[in-house]
């Protein structure tokens, strides 16, 4: 039988019609978009029944105040009409949270360009585990999307408007981003998805803490978790050792201060280290292996008119650069294993890479096995440079 090929042209005209129409009969037009970059969790105040209650902080992009005059992207966050808007939501969970939110605004929620989520400090002391679920099982969540702790409610960060940006959360996610690798005090980033391998493996997490003094905002310092609950805070000098322990190299620098050294105090600028940790079963307990190289040179000396190209000094620099790395990952490490108990810097991970058939056999008592680590370091540290003042 032969087909008419007028009509056979019209039928496949009427068939991609129909398919075009139907692949966007859900499109919301993007003014109708709430953009949502970050959200802020912390306890209610208030109890209905025996349900505890959640406050939810919403920052939400405000597209006209994003683009500026003319329409035009560039600038800071100092322009006089703000460009985020914080809607705070108490409700029983995340998402009842959200349905409230879309009962308070006329546009959708859209998670596209969720940056980063804050866990207050009260909220963290009592648990993350049953509010990480919705991040984790949610298909609009950003996978990508950082995660912090902050020293008192995480409400009081999105309050803080950055000059350099045009949201709070934008400017977070670009300081972990930008200067994590460069500065020994801020905290490798800990996103959804990493996090989420986390929590399937049962593995403790260390994630950065966030400080709100005088309308300013300081990323420094670590939450460290046992489970899903926060049990310590380090300091920022501290999070130097726990990234090592964690096997993550960084640049930055170390301050020395001793009366013995002629040159004053000084401070080393470390430019290129490598870390190698490798666990080691010992009978019946384990043996973090630690093995350290690092460069760097004189970023700063007391006394200025010291001869910097002295062999005694720069064999004294060494030493006292290799003491001090020695000794703070030794208090860090005693920490986590006998005070905190935790295994924020992922050992488990490696005893179960390179020892599987224990893993499998032990990894429900591993905690136990942590507790009975011990720490072995070898380090090996090189001045190359003293600058150019003689």
């Amino acid at each position: 039988m032969r087909i008419n090929n007028k009509y056979f042209v019209v039928a496949l005209i009427a068939i991609i019609i129909i398919f075009t129409l139907t692949g966007c009969w859900d499109m919301v037009e993007i003014e109708r978009n709430a953009f949502i970059l970050g959200i802020g969790l912390d306890p209610s105040e208030s109890k209905s029944g025996n349900d505890e209650r959640i406050m939810v902080t919403y920052q939400i992009a405000l597209p006209a105040a994003m683009l500026g005059p003319g329409g035009q992207g560039e600038g800071g966050g100092g322009q006089e009409q703000p460009s985020t808007l914080n809607v705070t939501i108490e409700a029983k969970n995340l998402m009842m949270a959200e349905q409230t939110l879309m009962a308070t605004l006329n546009q959708l929620p859209n998670y596209d360009h969720l940056q980063l989520v804050v866990f207050g400090e009260e909220l963290a002391k009592k648990g993350i585990g049953k509010y990480v679920d919705f991040f984790f099982r949610d298909p609009r969540m950003r996978q990508r999307t950082k995660v912090a702790v902050s020293r008192g409610k995480a409400s009081e960060v999105f309050k803080i408007q950055p000059k350099t940006v045009k949201s709070t959360s934008q400017y977070i996610s670009d300081l972990l981003d930008e200067n994590e690798k460069r500065s020994l005090i801020l905290l490798m980033p800990m996103d959804f998805g990493i996090m989420q391998r986390h929590f399937i493996r049962r593995l403790d997490v260390c994630l950065p803490g966030i400080t709100v003094k005088k309308n300013t905002l300081t990323l420094q310092g670590a939450a460290i978790f046992s489970g899903d609950k926060l049990v310590a805070w380090l300091t920022g000098s501290q999070v130097m050792s726990l990234k090592w322990l964690h096997g993550e190299p960084a640049k930055g620098i170390i301050d020395i201060s001793n009366d013995k050294v002629k040159a004053g105090n000084f401070v080393f600028n470390i430019t290129d280290n490598k870390v190698s940790i490798k666990p080691v079963l010992d009978g019946n307990r384990f043996i973090l292996k630690a093995k350290m190289e690092v460069e760097g040179d004189i970023a700063e000396i007391q006394n200025e008119r010291f001869n910097t190209y002295d062999l005694g000094f720069i064999q004294q620099v060494e030493d006292l650069v290799k003491q001090k790395i020695m000794q703070s990952c030794s208090e860090v490490f005693s920490k986590l294993v006998d005070q905190y108990k935790t295994d924020c810097i992922e050992f488990g991970r490696r005893v179960q890479n390179y020892y599987p058939d224990f893993w499998e056999k032990n990894k429900d008592n591993w905690k136990e096995y942590f507790a009975n680590t011990d720490l072995e370091m070898e380090v090996d540290v090189k001045l190359r440079r003293v600058g150019v003042i003689k």
